[in-house]
């Protein structure tokens, strides 16, 4: 299982009750700050972890869409959706649905920060409707919501 989040928002909190829940359970899974062999080059290794993983949960937090790292997890996660089936489950972490969706309140205002410092790319639009794309399609899977608790 690959679990995909933004550290800040959650490592410490939800994301790591997910974490102790899932491996208690004795379900193997993916997460950067420990699953990483060190050394490694990062995005290869996020990437050979998520197209090997079953199972993805993505937990969307309103801080989410501020991290490109994230937002690529994200476009290769729902490529393995489409390509191998892989399993995608989102939780919405203290976010509504629909902003994720829409890219709107919050969650909207840290994505449009992030298109924003990229402006200077002349592939920033290209990565805008993907990222978009994505952020919608999987907004639209059947998910968890979790209000910001334990």
């Amino acid at each position: 299982m690959f679990l995909s989040f933004r550290g800040e928002d959650t490592r410490a909190s939800f994301t790591s009750h997910l974490y102790a829940a899932l491996q208690n359970d004795g379900i193997n899974v993916f997460k950067d700050d420990d699953s990483l062999q060190r050394g490694a080059q990062i995005s290869k290794s996020l990437l050979q972890a998520i197209e090997n993983s079953r199972i993805a949960v993505i937990v969307f937090s309103r801080n989410y869409a501020e991290s490109r790292w994230c937002l690529d997890e994200l476009v290769k996660i729902m490529e393995c959706r489409r390509t191998i089936g892989q399993v995608v489950l989102p939780v919405f972490y203290d976010v509504d649905p629909s902003e994720v969706r829409h890219q709107k309140g919050k969650f909207g205002e840290v994505f449009q920060s992030l298109l924003n410092k990229k402006s200077n790319n002349l592939l920033n639009h290209g990565y805008e409707l993907c990222w978009r794309g994505v952020l919608w399609e999987a907004a639209n899977l059947a998910g968890f919501v979790v209000l910001n608790s334990r």
